[in-house]
């Protein structure tokens, strides 16, 4: 089982915000569980899966992560 955090880019709301969500992949099955924040796409590194350096509050995001 892996578990990753991905910026749900298919799912843009009106404010241009992106939801971010756990994503459990188990013998190629994949479930999303969201973490109840969301981001601008500028603010995500989508190379590293994690919060840019010029994320306004990246500190609450990677506390969301590391508990859920």
């Amino acid at each position: 089982m892996t578990i990753n955090v991905v910026c749900r880019k298919d799912a843009i709301n009106r404010n241009h915000l992106a939801p971010l969500a756990l994503v459990f992949t188990h013998d190629r099955h994949r479930k999303f569980v969201g973490l109840g924040m969301s981001v601008l796409l500028e603010h995500w590194d989508f190379e590293k899966q994690r919060p840019a350096e010029n994320c306004p509050g990246d500190a609450e995001i990677k506390f969301q992560i590391t508990i859920n």
